[in-house]
């Protein structure tokens, strides 16, 4: 686990806590087996007792405050290592799907500002000149989709990028 994962963690687990339950779980080693499930228990509660109670004078709480900008393929590797093997395995998926969905919107983006900024691509893309209408953008959004991986390229169909050929 990185160290900044782990320091998350942290942050998170001892800003719901007092000193008082921090001295209750380093006693917690030292009791009979049967104090120790009770003892567990009791510190649990007093945790969500005191969660509860910090939300209700603090609702808003600026520890906690989600990153600058949200990152789905960051927040999946945080996740991956306290995931199941099955677990791991539908999380890398997510990453992909996602990372070939913005992949997708970056290549739309991409072809929407060819098409404003130069709506004669035909006579730039090779053997258009030949072509009609349209001919220059058809190459260009070939050349751009043949980067695409076999996944990407499933993806993009299924997001209904090949509407322009209907």
């Amino acid at each position: 686990m990185d160290s900044k994962e782990y320091n998350k963690i942290t942050a998170f687990d001892s800003l719901f806590t007092t000193n008082h339950i921090q001295m209750l779980k380093i006693m917690l080693p030292y009791v009979g087996s049967n104090a120790q499930k009770s003892l567990a228990v009791c510190i649990k509660y007093m945790e969500l007792q005191y969660t509860i109670d910090f939300y209700r004078n603090y609702p808003l709480s600026p520890c906690l405050t989600p990153e600058e900008s949200f990152d789905f393929g960051k927040m999946c590797k945080e996740l991956i290592p306290y995931c199941t093997p099955g677990e791991k395995m539908q999380m890398e998926q997510f990453q992909t799907m996602f990372h070939s969905m913005e992949m997708y919107r970056e290549v739309s983006k991409a072809m929407e500002l060819m098409k404003d900024f130069m709506p004669d691509m035909g006579s730039f893309a090779p053997g258009a000149a030949s072509g009609g209408e349209g001919g220059g953008t058809d190459n260009m959004l070939q050349a751009l989709m043949s980067m695409l991986s076999p996944e990407q390229m499933e993806i993009f169909n299924i997001l209904g990028g090949n509407k322009h050929d209907e």
